[in-house]
This record gives structure tokens, C-alpha cells and sequence, in this order.
């Protein structure tokens, strides 16, 4: 009688914890970002060909967020002025796209991501016309 009290106490125990467990309707969404890309990175190298220009880029700054699925950007470009908006990446995390408020969409190219080191290539404005510049940024 001992032990079939004993299993009966046990059977209760599991149940009551059972109904004590939270019931979650709303999860937050299970983020599907590469989690070394979310960080602030500035400059370590960025090259014109194979012309060193990292001395121009000191200022230049991407920090890239996500929140409850919203991924934000905020770029300071070489000269110091800001923008922010929304960013995505391709499904091959080869293609990084930030979309600007109020501006044409910025693209980046060939991206590699690593815990320590964020490369792409990118294309800006130079005196002779268009120019694709490798960078490679490191964590602020």
C-alpha cells in the first residue's frame, strides 16, 4: 500500500509540474541572420586594385542590427555623414543589400563573414567614374 502511495504521490508531482509549464503562443521569431554579421565594423583594409585607399576610410563605420526580424543599418561613409535604413542578405550570404530611407539601394558584393572579419566589395563614386573597392572591416 506504501508503494503504491508513493508511485500515485510521484504521478500527481509530474502532472501539477506539467500544468505549471508556460504556455508560449507568441515565440519571437528564431532569428535565421548569420549572428557574426549583427555588430558595428570599421576599416581594416579597403583596396582599389591593388592600391591601398584605407587611409581615406578611417571615419567609414557599418553597424548592422536585428530585432523581432526588423534588420537596421547605420553607415558613416569616409566623409562622416550618416545614413540608416533596412538591410537583407542573400540566402548565400554573398550579397549584402542596405536599403537607405529615401535612397537608391547600396549593394555589396562577394561578402564573407566571419566572428572577426567582414569583407565586400563595393562600388562608390570616384573623380574618374565608378569604382569597386575591396573592404575589409574588423569589429569597432
Amino acid at each position: 500500500m506504501k508503494k503504491i502511495y508513493i508511485v500515485l504521490c510521484l504521478i500527481v508531482s509530474v502532472w501539477a509540474l506539467q500544468a505549471c509549464k508556460k504556455n508560449n503562443d507568441n515565440p519571437t521569431p528564431a532569428s535565421t541572420t548569420n549572428q557574426n554579421l549583427l555588430n558595428t565594423w570599421k576599416v581594416s583594409q579597403v583596396l582599389e586594385g591593388s592600391l591601398d585607399v584605407t587611409a581615406e576610410f578611417t571615419a567609414y563605420r557599418l553597424t548592422l542590427n536585428e530585432s523581432n526580424g526588423n534588420k537596421s543599418f547605420s553607415l558613416t561613409d569616409r566623409q562622416g555623414t550618416t545614413i540608416t535604413g533596412n538591410w537583407s542578405i542573400s540566402t548565400d550570404e554573398t550579397t549584402l543589400t542596405l536599403t537607405p530611407i529615401g535612397a537608391a539601394d547600396i549593394t555589396f558584393s562577394n561578402v564573407t563573414i566571419s566572428v572577426g572579419e567582414l569583407k565586400y566589395n563595393g562600388i562608390i563614386q570616384g573623380k574618374t567614374g565608378n569604382l569597386t573597392l575591396a573592404f575589409t572591416l574588423i569589429p569597432a
